[in-house]
């Protein structure tokens, strides 16, 4: 199995992004994030035995204790990798502490419990765009969404198809304790 921690995302967000990936249409080329695969990942794991998702979930649950629901907004527009063939994104201004919190409790989680997870550094961001070639000229100005982040995610990624497909295996609601 092929598993990550993401956050899921409000509808306001959802829609402000599904906006922004319309005006992007009209301007970049590239392969289009399917509106209803928007998250922001908090750890990546790979391949992952399915035995494990029990346990993998009881890790989540640990860690996302004494975090509450928190408020985050949609901001600036950015590339992963060469403006020909990046990822295009939108990362967030409000809530940036939240957001980095949370994913350096879950990926603790996730060591402590003997899972390796991509080590990559974590911006907080959803992915609009894959192979995007933003080489040739401007782009369109993101929509500003906000809205609260309330549940993260145990996901099963299947990438057989024409387009990835993921699963929520485990969902598990932001509260303080």
């Amino acid at each position: 199995m092929r598993l990550f921690v993401a956050a899921e995302l409000p509808d306001t967000l959802s829609e402000a992004l599904a906006e922004t990936s319309a005006r992007l249409r009209g301007c970049v080329r590239g392969r289009f994030v399917g509106t209803d695969s928007f998250h922001v990942t908090l750890a990546f794991l790979g391949s992952v035995r399915a035995s494990c998702v029990n346990d993998l979930a009881s890790l989540v649950a640990e860690a996302s204790q004494g975090h509450s629901p928190f408020l985050t907004t949609l901001a600036e527009l950015g590339i992963f990798g060469h403006p020909s063939s990046g990822i295009l994104w939108q990362g967030f201004d409000e809530g940036r502490d939240e957001w980095a919190d949370l994913a350096a409790d879950v990926r603790a989680s996730l060591r402590g419990g003997g899972y390796a997870i991509d080590e990559q550094g974590f911006i907080p961001h959803v992915t609009l765009m894959r192979q995007a070639d933003v080489s040739y000229g401007a782009l369109p100005m993101p929509c500003v969404g906000r809205g609260e982040i309330r549940t993260i995610t145990l996901f099963e990624s299947d990438l057989s198809g024409e387009r990835p497909h993921y699963e929520a295996l485990e969902r598990i609601e932001l509260r303080a304790w």
